[in-house]
């Protein structure tokens, strides 16, 4: 993937042990930099689609700053990647990816940048990835985030207003057929490959004897 003299490739293990790609921006292969910037990008917000992030890498390089564009999950519709748990090959992408998984995602690049021994940790978010960064955040004090940057967060409720009525009611049905885990037969929001998967409304609805639905560009 890098190209580069201070690109350096990325392979992140997760809680799950999905391993993410990244890529480091920094000036040689040891650190000399005491701040580094993280990254979280938003849907298919993968390094081949937004080279605007070669430039946002070297002018933070540039003034003593490294930075780790972090694509987590959903940074590509598919892509393989490896599990170190199941010791496995597996499909991940926006696909399959839980929103939920952003805790896991984030705290893995975090980890990655205190094992380094950056002292001053800044985590942005682009797009989803912000909506990301905001989830984090707000479930864990971590000491490790000195400052956070956040930029141009997803609107949910624009970009699920486009879901029609019919495509709502293909989802619902296929969830009460027990088939939450298989791909949607339409692309979602119009641009998504996706699964859909029960939430804890579909649960409660089901307790109840009733039905709901619920959803989940770069977005």
């Amino acid at each position: 993937m890098p190209t580069k003299e201070n690109m350096f490739r990325l392979d992140v293990p997760t809680e799950r042990g999905s391993v993410l790609n990244g890529v480091l921006f920094r000036k040689g292969e040891e650190r000399t930099a005491d701040m580094v910037m993280i990254a979280i990008t938003g849907i298919h917000g993968n390094f081949y689609s937004n080279p605007f992030y070669y430039n946002i890498g070297d002018t933070l390089n540039a003034g003593g700053i490294d930075f780790i564009y972090a694509q987590t999950c959903d940074a590509f519709g598919q892509i393989r990647t490896f599990n170190v748990k199941t010791k496995r090959e597996e499909l991940i992408g926006s696909w399959n990816e839980r929103f939920a998984y952003a805790d896991e995602d984030i705290d893995a690049y975090l980890t990655f940048a205190e094992e380094e021994g950056y002292r001053h940790i800044i985590l942005a978010g682009h797009s989803l990835g912000a909506n990301k960064v905001i989830y984090y955040l707000s479930r864990h004090d971590d000491p490790r985030v000195e400052r956070f940057f956040l930029l141009s967060p997803a609107n949910l409720d624009h970009m699920m207003s486009g879901v029609t009525a019919a495509e709502k009611r293909i989802i619902r049905s296929q969830v009460l057929r027990g088939e939450g885990e298989a791909m949607l037969p339409f692309p979602f929001m119009g641009w998504v490959e996706a699964q859909r998967w029960p939430d804890r409304r579909d649960e409660r609805s089901r307790r109840d004897g009733g039905t709901n639905e619920s959803g989940d560009q770069e977005g």
